[in-house]
């Protein structure tokens, strides 16, 4: 680790207020621009705004930069990586003041803030664990967009389509395959390697966290999808009863008769027998037949023909 008296502390500082207020700035100009929507509408944007761009900034240190969590952890922190940490420094001290002043979120989010601000903090200040930490951001931030984006269809109305529920399920799958898929490999591998006591303490409290939001997820996971299956197999068994009857009424014929005074017997016979036998009054007007029945009489319509050829 770097000598602490080499370390440019209130450099640092300096650089984290300096994005702390770009976030700040952002949050205000949006509420000034989209003032019909809520606070929490504007912050939320901001959010997913500062997880696009530390998750892009992270993917660059990792996969074209270097150096690779998985084999070169531990090591001083790369000016970009420091520049991502400090960013996403800035941002977390703002988001937990909002978090605090207006008092939207519970212990687990709280305790999350906290944890973040600790271990971006200590590598910032001592320009050390750069590598893992991205590869942490990179993890905690990549499904932060989904999340907010399921927020957004739920106040505009549209999260029960069929567009809500695969931004629904490519979060939970982002998140379960980034910070536990993923994040366990990292862990064992962090482990494997030459790391000292602080980074390994670090690493395990994230990793720790994650599961606690994984097992809320799981949980309300299951509890949707039991339902939605409840439902879908009360909706199959409607329609097959309904489908049942259908057959049956398209099964019934209707046997017309006529006696000497040309009234017309009609009776509606299904696979069980005849349900309905009413006699009809009938007119005739030309080559038509007006009926003059009752309700719950079959309806039908023939010919004066047809009738007499019967």
């Amino acid at each position: 680790m770097e000598d602490p008296d080499k370390i440019d502390s209130p450099n640092v500082m300096l650089t984290v207020a300096l994005h702390s207020s770009i976030w700040c700035t952002l949050y205000f100009t949006l509420c000034l621009v989209n003032y019909k929507r809520s606070y929490e509408w504007n912050v939320r944007l901001v959010t997913a705004l500062h997880a696009l761009t530390v998750t892009g900034l992270g993917l660059w240190c990792a996969f074209v930069q270097g150096p690779w969590p998985f084999t070169d952890a531990g090591g001083r922190s790369t000016p970009l990586q420091q520049q991502t940490i400090c960013l996403c420094l800035g941002y977390f001290l703002f988001d937990m003041s909002w978090c605090l002043y207006y008092q939207t979120e519970g212990p687990p989010m709280l305790v999350h803030h906290i944890l973040s601000i600790a271990g971006l903090s200590v590598c910032a200040i001592t320009h050390w664990y750069g590598t893992e930490l991205i590869a942490c951001i990179i993890g905690s931030e990549a499904s932060n967009p989904l999340l907010q984006l399921r927020w957004f269809l739920r106040e505009t109305g549209k999260y029960d389509t069929v567009f809500g529920e695969i931004v629904d399920a490519a979060f939970m799958l982002l998140f379960g395959g980034l910070r536990i898929g993923v994040g366990t490999n990292l862990l064992y591998s962090y482990y494997n390697q030459d790391t000292d006591w602080l980074g390994r303490i670090g690493g395990s409290a994230l990793y720790a966290l994650s599961w606690m939001f994984m097992v809320n997820i799981i949980t309300y996971a299951c509890k949707k999808y039991t339902k939605k299956l409840k439902k879908w197999k009360a909706s199959s068994s409607d329609k097959q009863s309904t489908l049942k009857d259908k057959n049956i009424t398209d099964k019934s014929e209707v046997v017309v008769t006529k006696d000497n005074n040309h009234n017309v017997r009609a009776r509606k016979v299904l696979q069980n027998g005849f349900i309905t036998s009413k006699n009809i009054q009938n007119k005739y007007i030309g080559s038509t037949m007006e009926q003059l029945a009752t309700d719950d009489v079959i309806e039908f319509s023939v010919s004066r023909t047809d009738v007499i050829t019967s």
